[in-house]
């Protein structure tokens, strides 16, 4: 009899503990669809939407898809992306209390953006590092450089780059340039150095990639705007122009005159953050701990950025990428108080 007296104690003590644990946990969630992959304790958002900008590339996107699927599924947010928004136009937004955050900025491009919002007004704040370093500058598929070795730096375009002529450009070389709202010099690049190129612009990354595609089919010589990190330069075999190195005369430029001529140099190399609205913290401190700790790699980033290029939903390219890294997921994760 003290035996079974003391079973049903114990299943009574147990089965208490665990109506108490659920009681407790009443403010925190695991993932949706029970998933028991999420957080026991997360912290949860409040009832406001949290707005997320997304950039015209897929790199972008990819940040975004990835915050969205963790946010809604352990922290309950609602999260609503402004897709897309140029790079431009961000600032402003955040500024303004229209957009609550983005998560990619790329700051050769924002020197002015930057004094103005962050440093001066106060407006947008600093979100901390995204974990990737960028660089913008020109590229040329490697086979142009091996029957070309000229074209590896920018002196080979001084006075021949007729091979990269199209019927568009007459007897000047072609130069793709990429979105017209992306942080871009290279008309300014090609005025101060005197070559012998001419700007058109693609329009979108995905027109760009639609041109490399068909160029490096047919090992056709092309000249483009474009950056690293980015899934497409393994794919490609694409290789960076050398152009005259970064200067304090450029950054100058950057900062207080960004249309100016004289801009004769490379791209800066970008330690790419992120940025907020200053009024996130205050309405939404769960959003806004989860989103300053939210960090990754490049080859992170080009996963899941592949996946959606390829063709797979963006909301499963971020799940499976989640599925697979749940240890850096729940690092981003904060925990209920």
């Amino acid at each position: 009899m003290r035996t079974r007296r003391w079973t049903l104690g114990a299943v009574a003590l147990v089965a208490f503990a665990m109506l108490a644990s659920a009681c407790s946990d009443v403010s925190s969630s695991t993932s949706a669809g029970g998933d028991t992959s999420g957080t026991v304790n997360a912290a949860q958002c409040g009832s406001e939407p949290i707005v997320i900008a997304v950039n015209p590339w897929v790199g972008a996107q990819a940040n975004a898809v990835v915050a969205q699927a963790v946010m809604q599924e352990q922290m309950g947010c609602t999260i609503e992306l402004k897709d897309p928004l140029n790079e431009k136009a961000q600032f402003p937004a955040m500024a303004s209390g229209q957009v609550d955050a983005t998560l990619e900025v790329w700051p050769s491009g924002h020197s002015k953006d930057r004094d103005d919002y962050i440093d001066s007004a106060g407006t947008v704040v600093d979100g901390g590092e995204l974990g990737i370093v960028g660089n913008i500058g020109w590229f040329v598929p490697q086979y142009v450089i091996d029957a070309n070795p000229q074209y590896a730096t920018w002196e080979g375009f001084k006075d021949n780059a007729d091979m990269f002529a199209t019927a568009e450009t007459g007897d000047k070389g072609r130069f793709l340039g990429a979105d017209t709202t992306y942080s871009i010099f290279d008309e300014q690049i090609i005025a101060a150095l005197g070559l012998d190129l001419e700007v058109v612009y693609s329009g979108s990354e995905s027109a760009t990639l639609a041109a490399v595609d068909s160029a490096t089919a047919n090992e056709e010589p092309i000249l483009l705007y474009w950056w690293t990190p980015q899934w497409a330069n393994a794919k490609y075999d694409l290789v960076e122009v050398k152009l005259p190195e970064y200067t304090d005369e450029c950054a100058d430029i950057a900062l207080n005159d960004p249309e100016a001529i004289g801009y004769n140099c490379d791209y800066a190399d970008d330690v790419l953050y992120k940025a907020f609205s200053s009024e996130l913290e205050g309405k939404d401190a769960a959003a806004f701990e989860f989103l300053s700790n939210f960090n990754w790699t490049a080859d992170d980033q080009n996963e899941v950025a592949l996946a959606i290029y390829d063709g797979t939903d963006p909301e499963q390219a971020a799940q499976d990428w989640i599925d697979a890294n749940p240890e850096l997921v729940q690092s981003w994760v904060p925990t209920a108080t």
